[in-house]
């Protein structure tokens, strides 16, 4: 006669596997049990602009669509490019609220993770950072259908992670391929050029 299986129970102090996925929310363990405030400083450049950039945050970690519209919004906000602040105003503002009250609730619950986010202005962020003399470089581009694990998105966070600061930073991004782009733009690579 077989003996019945005895339960384990889980040691909260255990360390995970970087992608041990959680049974419900489908994300990293990392991920779900993660600090969700910690706050990445960025200097945001548009690709289609002059290198006027711009100073922005960002402490609500959900993913590369919800990062996107972060960024999109600093720039916006911050009037450094009146076309683009226009242009948001007029075509994604009311979607950007609208973004922002939903995860009101939710944002430092693991439930941010299983909440859609709408297609963000633009479909790539570059990421870059000089950390011990040698510069690390993520692009992260929107709506690519796969997991958390196997994006850029989630290699940025886990460097975030590893800091154990409340702030970290500060990051160039580079908002690139925009689905418009305003009348009278001329593309530039601001990464070929002097920062």
């Amino acid at each position: 006669m077989s003996e019945p299986l005895k339960t384990i129970r889980e040691d909260l102090r255990e360390e995970w596997l970087d992608n041990e996925v959680h049974r419900h929310y489908n994300m990293p363990m990392v991920v779900v049990r993660a600090e969700p405030h910690v706050l990445m400083r960025c200097s945001v450049y548009r690709d289609t602009t002059s290198l006027l950039k711009t100073s922005a945050s960002i402490d609500r970690w959900v993913n590369t669509e919800y990062f996107i519209w972060e960024m999109s919004a600093g720039l916006a906000d911050s009037g450094v490019n009146p076309q683009w602040t226009e242009f948001f105003e007029k075509q994604y503002k009311e979607k950007w609220v609208q973004i922002q009250n939903e995860f009101e609730g939710i944002a430092d619950l693991p439930e941010r993770f299983l909440h859609e986010v709408p297609v963000p202005p633009f479909e790539v962020a570059e990421v870059r950072i000089s950390a011990n003399e040698a510069p690390c470089y993520w692009r992260l581009r929107a709506n690519t259908g796969q997991h958390m694990i196997d994006t850029s998105f989630w290699h940025l966070w886990k460097l975030i992670l590893k800091q154990r600061s409340p702030t970290v930073g500060p990051f160039d991004v580079i908002l690139r391929v925009p689905s418009h782009t305003p009348v009278g733009e001329d593309p530039i690579d601001p990464w070929n050029m002097s920062l």
